[in-house]
């Protein structure tokens, strides 16, 4: 939630071809919100997350309106990504007491392990069940004058994620404003072949995203360390 708390680490983006305007592109973003929003996540396939839209003002929400979307120049939502995890220790004791019950009700003191295995996975996928996910809701805001996006997160997984439904849902593509995206939009392939040298090892090794570990953010991305408000921790 960084827009709304005065956090200023982000990403920018900008749109690119994309000659849509006016009430058609206002159009094509509700519609990709709505249908790419965020849905419950089912355990019983084996997944443990799920990722979509979500409303700015309430992230819990999925109720998508023009008036809760539009401030015109600005559109605003937020992108949401739910975790579902069970702690090592809770895990381990609930294992025990079942592997103790089914010990004891075939009269037995030894239990394979495929067998042992087996209570393993039942126990945690019933324990997933019953679990709150962790949720993770980032600002995403788009000023449709410009075609640039603010998105308020560094952590490159999340952005990974984000770029993916962005494209899958709302079809348009999106381009990180840092070095290596700068001049993509203003050099051609020759010129961009001469210069690509000069960049730094992180913008020519990600372009626009490279993954790393929890503390990494995308290369170019804005950071204000002196504000403790703003740390970005990568939960997805």
């Amino acid at each position: 939630m960084g827009f709304v708390n005065n956090t200023v680490s982000f990403v920018s983006y900008q749109v690119v071809e994309n000659d849509i305007q006016g009430e058609a592109l206002r159009n094509k973003i509700l519609e990709g919100i709505t249908v790419g929003r965020i849905g419950g996540i089912d355990v019983d396939l084996g997944n443990d997350q799920a990722a979509g839209f979500a409303l700015f003002e309430d992230p819990l929400s999925t109720e998508f309106s023009e008036g809760a979307v539009f401030f015109d120049p600005l559109a605003v939502f937020s992108f949401r990504i739910d975790k579902l995890s069970v702690p090592p220790t809770t895990a381990r004791l609930y294992v025990k007491r079942k592997v103790q019950e089914r010990l004891e009700s075939t009269r037995r003191s030894m239990m394979p392990r495929e067998e042992r295995q087996e209570i393993t996975d039942s126990v945690k996928l019933d324990l997933l069940r019953r679990a709150l996910p962790a949720i993770n809701a980032v600002d995403v805001v788009w000023d449709m004058r410009t075609n640039r996006i603010r998105f308020y997160s560094t952590a490159p997984s999340v952005n990974e994620d984000f770029l993916v439904r962005f494209n899958q849902y709302i079809g348009l593509k999106l381009r990180a404003m840092n070095g290596v995206g700068v001049l993509e939009s203003r050099l051609d392939q020759r010129e961009l072949d001469q210069v690509w040298h000069l960049l730094p090892t992180s913008f020519r090794l990600g372009a626009t995203l490279a993954p790393g570990g929890d503390d990494d953010v995308i290369p170019g991305a804005y950071v204000d360390d002196s504000d403790e408000t703003s740390e970005e921790t990568d939960n997805a």
